[in-house]
């Protein structure tokens, strides 16, 4: 059987671009495309610029929600809290195992200006014929 955690990233890469909703500090909401996505050691991340407002909007409220649609028509929403990687050690693994510390061809970017959030206290649906619920 496959993990909770792998088939909601499995589901992510096939649908490339999802979006993610963030709040501001006025509780305002923010959905913008995204399409960055890792999972190592069973833990999905996702990253960003940190001079983007995504960043405070992330690091400064923590809930998110993800949406993105897939193969026939089938959909997943994710919900939960975005763990900002500050440990310096845990962060230089997350990058060298990202596309930006495998040189993808995107403008290269400095460990010092991504940010990566694991996605945590996670509560996810896929909406299909049937609907499949997890939690992590």
């Amino acid at each position: 059987m496959t993990d909770a955690r792998q088939e909601v990233f499995e589901f992510l890469t096939q649908a490339g671009v999802y979006h993610i909703a963030s709040v501001d500090r006025d509780g305002k909401p923010h959905v913008r495309p995204f399409g960055s996505k890792l999972m190592l050691d069973n833990k999905i991340y996702v990253s960003c610029s940190i001079p983007k407002k995504v960043y405070d909007q992330l690091s400064e409220q923590k809930w998110f929600e993800i949406s993105a649609m897939g193969a026939d028509r089938e959909w997943v929403r994710i919900t939960g809290t975005a763990r900002e990687v500050t440990d310096s050690a845990e962060k230089q693994r997350v990058y060298d195992n990202s596309p930006y510390g495998k040189g993808d061809g995107n403008i290269s970017r400095a460990i010092a200006d991504v940010a990566f959030f694991e996605l945590t206290e996670v509560s996810a649906s896929v909406f299909g014929e049937e609907t499949k619920e997890y939690q992590w």
